[in-house]
Formats: C-alpha cells, structure tokens, sequence
C-alpha cells in the first residue's frame, strides 16, 4: 500500500502544479457535458460532441505524457516496464483498490444522495456532476492512471530483469 500512495500523492503534486493546464483541457469537455446533458444546446449533443470532448481528451492525454515523461530514456523501455511490473504488482493492485474506493466515494455516495435533495431535477443533477467532475476527478484519474502505468515503469532505474531472473 505505501508504493500506492506515493504514486497517488506524486499524481496529486503534478496535478496541482498543473491545475491551470488541466482546468483549460478539462474546461473544454465540461462545457460540452453540461450543455449537452442539460439540454441547453443542440450542437454539443451527438456526435459532433463527444468527437470534441474525445479530442479535448486526447489532447490532454498528449500534453500530460509529454510532461510527465520528458527526459525518459526509451531504449529498453519494454523490459523496463514489465520488470517493474513484476516487482511492483502489489503496488498496481492496491492502486486498483484505491481507484474502486474512490468511485465510490465519487460516484455512488453522490448519486445515492442526488435522490435525497429536493428541487433538482434528474438532467440538471447530472450535468452539474459532469460539468465538475471533468475538471477534477476525470483527469485527475488520467494522470494518476499514466503515472502507474507509465512513468513509474519506464522512468525505473532498476535493472530489466526481476531480482532472481538474471541472466549471467
């Protein structure tokens, strides 16, 4: 569990660091979610909207392995990755857990308490929750997803080979 944190909490720093970068990407797709979901246009419903928020995203995506893998040395990078893996799979499990928490401290308990309070509507509710949650939760996710599988992986100096498996 402590490798799990120190990822959560190296995703937390960057995160902060870069919150004007990831509230810009994360603005784009929360317009959109809002004024789709909540009726309020036409034009962000459909397909010409999630094509804009899929590229808002992927944008994001492209900036943040940019950013977090900047000085990365890639030759042997495969070897690299499975290795740490290997060695790390409790890490990688935990992190799973944590992720299972979150949804539902998240996305149950706030649903199950929308029921609860009166005067709002089902779509207003809804599209208030994404609107807020992707400039939060959603690249939040993003990045710590990218920081386990990715930057702790590649960027370890550890050798390729797990302890006990090399080959002299």
């Amino acid at each position: 569990m402590p490798g799990a944190v120190a990822i959560l909490t190296e995703t937390w720093r960057f995160f902060a660091r870069h919150y004007p970068v990831v509230l810009a990407f994360g603005a784009l797709a929360s317009a959109q979610r809002f004024l789709s979901v909540s009726g309020t246009a036409d034009w962000a419903g459909g397909v010409g909207g999630e094509i804009f928020t899929a590229a808002a995203r992927i944008a994001f995506i492209a900036w943040a392995a940019a950013t977090l893998l900047r000085g990365t040395t890639w030759q042997g990078a495969g070897a690299r990755w499975s290795a740490w893996n290997t060695r790390n799979w409790p890490t990688v499990l935990a992190s799973m857990g944590l992720l299972a928490l979150f949804l539902v401290v998240f996305k149950v308990i706030p649903d199950a308490l929308a029921g609860r309070v009166g005067g709002i509507d089902r779509e207003t509710w809804l599209a208030w929750e994404l609107a807020i949650k992707n400039i939060t939760v959603i690249p939040f996710t993003m990045l710590w997803m990218m920081v386990l599988l990715a930057v702790r992986p590649f960027a370890s100096a550890a050798p390729a080979e797990p302890a006990g498996e090399r080959v002299s």
